[in-house]
């Protein structure tokens, strides 16, 4: 901003609102910050969801090995006949929850406009 301009909005009555050239050079200061830090708080975001998401996998996973692993354990006849239907059930339950968690995941980070992250391996080095 020239000085002129500087003194016209001073004069103006401008400096009295908190308008002046002071205060346009802080406004865009906040507006960066805001922006590095909303930008910054959506990378957080998508990042917790990706965690969340891999830990709903993984228990669902665990409960699936725990009820699969239950009845080979009664089909090798290592084990007696009435625990294993309750580690199906347990299964799907954690399933369906995990889709449902994750599916509401999604949306929010839909919502939020955040970019999904993506794991790239770096390539090969060359030496």
């Amino acid at each position: 901003m020239s000085d002129e301009q500087g003194s016209e909005q001073r004069g103006s009555g401008s400096h009295m609102r908190g308008e002046g050239p002071e205060s346009t050079s802080r406004s865009t200061i906040r507006r960066g910050v805001v922006t590095r830090t909303s930008r910054f708080s959506a990378e957080v975001v998508a990042t917790m969801i990706s965690l969340a998401s891999a830990a709903f996998g993984v228990v669902a996973a665990l409960a699936w090995n725990t009820a699969v692993t239950k009845a080979f354990d009664r089909w090798l006849g290592t084990q007696s006949a009435g625990a294993i239907g309750i580690f199906f059930v347990y299964a799907v339950i954690v399933t369906l929850i995990g889709v449902i968690v994750i599916v509401f995941l999604g949306r929010l980070a839909a919502r939020i406009k955040a970019q999904p992250l993506e794991f790239k391996y770096p390539g090969i080095p060359r030496s």
